[in-house]
């Protein structure tokens, strides 16, 4: 680790860092519950006594179920009176047997407080997840205090906060609550409110067996004696999420638990507050190959690692201070395997923190996989606690006992590498003679796969004697081909296409030039008159041979109307951009196919009668015998034959569909009238 500045407050910004992990306001729920919130994502115990509820949960290490109310609760304020009156009216032996039994009543009625209880199962199991510890508590008593002697606000403080864990009873479809074994905590942000603004100390809380929330509300008691309207509420219990991850990191970096001048001598400590850090050149320049100057046996590479990674890895084990960024799936986690192996191979320790438990069971994963899980010791996770860490310990110990054999020096890795860069070195080395490398030519014919394009076909005979100056000539040929046509465009569309005779005597060119100048001129004739015609009859300028094919049609067409039509051609013409006329024209033309294609099946009186009638009477008989017996079908079916030019089918589905035939046509028409 390279030396830094230290600053000359250290300890100030060390103070100031602390105290901003410490959130001691009123928002924050240990050092303010409001137990009368019924939207709250807590669940209240009641009618249960703190002490019984502690040894049965903590020192038994019974599971207790919920006992919900008989009715949602909609009693009013001073229910909680009335039920310790009514509590006083029972036996006393009653009321010990039920402070002694494993339900622990709330508030809420069944479906609700199913409802509550599943929200807290997965809210505690997400945070447990995503930040492998558990927020998930039991909190025993509360300190009812006011901020001020003035002040009408009552606070409400949790002060025993036992860690528990809610587990599925899938026989009874509820959850049980069970005491996690980790040790209980103090609610530090009220400690710490209560030293800045009373100088008040909290009475710690021991893991012994003789603790008991009695005698710690007792011991509090005492240090509040003589502050008004101070009290405890020995009794009340709230199963809720608390979270005071930061109280802990600010605990953990007081000075007091570290040596002298711990803080003050660190190099790095320094530069994160105040300082920052030197910059130093890298030990690798940007393009600069890492086998010459790294051999495989000092390679310490658990997983795969690239280029890229193997550079962080080497600045790290050489002390330097950086920052590796990086999105996700660009091997980070494989990168901090290989970093933990050379550390602890260098005799370092290392200390793997991650924001998301996620990061750091990748890493442990990946570590367990290539038989190092020995060197982790899981200090803070869902599965660490005092009795675990003991025992991955004292396990990790035994097997240090055992001596492994020690790998055979990297001779056979060496080659492997060094004949692996032969064939790189090869592969981007110019071709004798020629201006490319290898690479660069594979490079140019897998651009034809990107592309979609098939690879070009190259016959191989004779391509060993092609210099470069031949190769770039001939690859100017095929350039200058290739913009001819995109000028001329496709070779089957030119106007020579397909002539063979390119060796013609001068007689053949003397006869050949008279026909081709009355080819020029008919061709310009006809350009002459057939723009002419389509200028007079609104259509756009023809641009080739089948241009004016449809031009000619259009006016044998003309030539060929009807009398009656003659006279309407001039306001057709005048109209020939109007959409509606289009529209007009193209539904005769429809209507015109459809009749003449029904012509030789109906008859002519068939095209003026409206068959709807018909066919709601031959329709059902075409799912339906029963139908088909009836007068109604059978008129319907003589009425359809005297529409028909042939004879009447006998299939209904045929009959139906003639008259469907008819309909269409006649739909058409309307068409066309409309």
């Amino acid at each position: 680790m390279e030396d830094q500045p230290h600053p000359a407050n250290l300890s100030g910004l060390l103070e100031d860092a602390r105290r901003r992990l410490v959130e001691t306001g009123s928002r924050n729920r240990l050092i303010h519950v409001n137990r009368s919130s019924k939207r709250a994502n807590v669940l209240d115990i009641v009618e249960e006594r703190s002490a019984d509820v502690f040894d049965l949960l903590r020192t038994a290490g019974k599971k207790m179920r919920f006992q919900p109310r008989d009715a949602e609760d909609d009693q009013s304020e001073e229910e909680p009176l009335l039920l310790a009156v009514a509590a006083e009216e029972q036996d006393s032996k009653e009321r010990e047997a039920r402070y002694r039994d494993l339900l622990l009543e709330t508030k809420l009625g069944p479906e609700a407080l199913q409802r509550r209880l599943l929200q807290l199962f997965r809210d505690a199991r997400t945070a447990e997840e995503e930040q492998g510890v558990n927020i998930l508590y039991l909190a025993m008593g509360f300190l009812r205090w006011y901020e001020s002697d003035s002040s009408e606000v009552l606070r409400e403080s949790p002060l025993i906060l036992v860690p528990v864990e809610l587990i599925r009873d899938d026989r009874r479809a509820t959850f049980n609550l069970r005491a996690r074994d980790t040790e209980m905590v103090t609610n530090l942000p009220l400690l710490e409110r209560l030293r800045a603004d009373f100088g008040l100390e909290l009475p710690e809380i021991s893991e012994e067996e003789t603790f008991s929330p009695e005698t710690y509300f007792d011991e509090l008691a005492i240090r509040i004696e003589g502050r008004a309207r101070w009290s405890i509420d020995r009794d009340g219990m709230q199963l809720g999420l608390f979270s005071f991850s930061k109280l802990l990191m600010m605990r953990d970096l007081e000075p007091e638990q570290w040596p002298e001048d711990a803080f003050e001598e660190h190099p790095v400590l320094g530069g994160l507050l105040d300082c920052g850090f030197e910059q130093s050149s890298p030990l690798f320049g940007p393009q600069e190959r890492l086998d010459p100057r790294l051999e495989p046996g000092d390679l310490l590479h658990v997983v795969p690692a690239d280029a890229s990674q193997t550079r962080v890895i080497e600045e790290v084990r050489a002390g330097r201070n950086l920052v590796v960024q990086g999105p996700p799936g660009t091997g980070k986690s494989q990168t901090i395997a290989n970093i933990i192996a050379a550390a602890a191979h260098d005799g370092k320790r290392v200390l793997f923190v991650a924001e998301k438990m996620a990061a750091l069971s990748v890493v442990h994963d990946r570590l367990n996989k290539v038989g190092l899980g020995d060197l982790c010791l899981e200090i803070h996770s869902r599965a660490a606690n005092k009795r675990a860490l003991l025992d991955e310990l004292a396990r990790t110990l035994a097997a240090g006992i055992a001596v492994p054999d020690l790998p055979s020096p990297p001779d056979a890795l060496r080659e492997a590498r060094d004949q692996l860069n032969g064939v790189a070195d090869l592969l981007h080395e110019p071709v004798p003679g020629y201006g490319f490398t290898p690479f660069r030519a594979m490079a140019e014919i897998a651009r034809f796969v990107s592309q979609e394009a098939p690879a070009p076909r190259i016959p191989r005979d004779g391509l060993a004697e092609l210099d470069d100056v031949t190769r770039r000539e001939r690859a100017d040929r095929i350039t200058a081909y290739g913009e001819h046509l995109s000028r001329t465009g496709p070779r089957a569309d030119h106007p020579f296409f397909g002539v063979g005779a390119t060796a013609l005597q001068p007689t053949d060119l003397q006869r050949l030039e008279p026909e081709l100048t009355r080819a020029a001129e008919a061709i310009a004739m006809l350009r002459d008159v057939a723009d002419r015609t389509a200028e007079t009859a609104g259509r756009p300028l023809p641009e080739n041979l089948a241009d004016c094919e449809t031009l000619y049609n259009l006016l044998v067409t003309a030539q060929d109307r009807p009398d009656p039509a003659r006279e309407a051609t001039a306001v057709l013409l005048s109209q020939a951009k109007n959409d509606r006329l289009g529209e007009a024209l193209e539904a005769g033309r429809v209507w015109a196919e459809a009749r003449d294609a029904a012509a030789p099946t109906f008859t002519e009186a068939a095209l003026r009668t409206d068959p709807d009638g018909i066919r709601a009477r031959l329709s059902p008989g075409v799912g339906s015998f029963w139908s088909r017996i009836f007068g109604q079908y059978r008129v319907a079916s003589r009425e359809l034959a005297t529409l028909l030019s042939g004879p009447l089918p006998k299939p209904p589905a045929d009959r139906l569909r003639l008259i469907d035939t008819l309909i269409t046509v006649r739909g058409f028409r309307r068409t066309l009238s409309e």
